[in-house]
């Protein structure tokens, strides 16, 4: 049953980024402001720092599948989420390795994860000719705002998480 907790979780992530956008309120959507709910990758950041080991990539191997998902479901490029979270989880994974985890180094660590994915996807977006955005449009309209809103998520999210994801980390390690 342990094995179809995270993909479920996953999935009601991936459910519920759909319909968030549709629940701020209009003085927000109705701006130059983009916000983009990134909680699968907050979640498989989690993962990444507290359920894996350093030779366990469940974490990797969730953002490949769940990316693709993403990008079934939100995007008309294949490819484009399946290659970036997976990477983006992978550089957590390195920095894993050289901090404390607590709950502020996780959110640094989560701000990083996100600000790499959402690079990587305006270059991958920009080199295809998706979008031609300048950079500090970017910066100001898109990725600061998109990192408030998903750190704000990130808190109750950690909050409610972190003792299970250590706790099926350890059992996970003694077999």
């Amino acid at each position: 049953m342990k094995r179809l907790i995270f993909p479920l979780i996953l999935f009601f992530l991936l459910v519920t980024e759909g319909i968030a956008i549709e629940l701020l309120p209009n003085a927000l959507t109705s701006t130059d402001i983009l916000i983009v709910p990134h909680w699968i990758l907050m979640f498989l950041i989690l993962i990444a720092l507290h359920y894996d080991r350093n030779d366990t990539f469940h974490s990797i191997v969730y953002s490949v599948c769940f990316g693709l998902l993403i990008d079934v479901v939100y995007t008309d490029i294949l490819g484009v989420y399946m290659f970036v979270y997976p990477v983006a989880v992978y550089i957590v994974l390195l920095l894993k390795r050289f901090f404390l985890v607590n709950l502020p180094m996780s959110m640094i660590i989560t701000i990083i994860g996100i600000t790499i994915a959402e690079l990587l996807i305006l270059l991958i977006f920009s080199i295809i000719g998706m979008v031609d955005i300048p950079k500090t449009q970017f910066f100001v309209h898109r990725l600061l705002p998109t990192l408030l809103a998903n750190l704000l998520f990130f808190i109750p999210i950690y909050l409610l998480s972190t003792k299970t994801l250590i706790r099926w980390g350890t059992e996970q390690l003694e077999k």
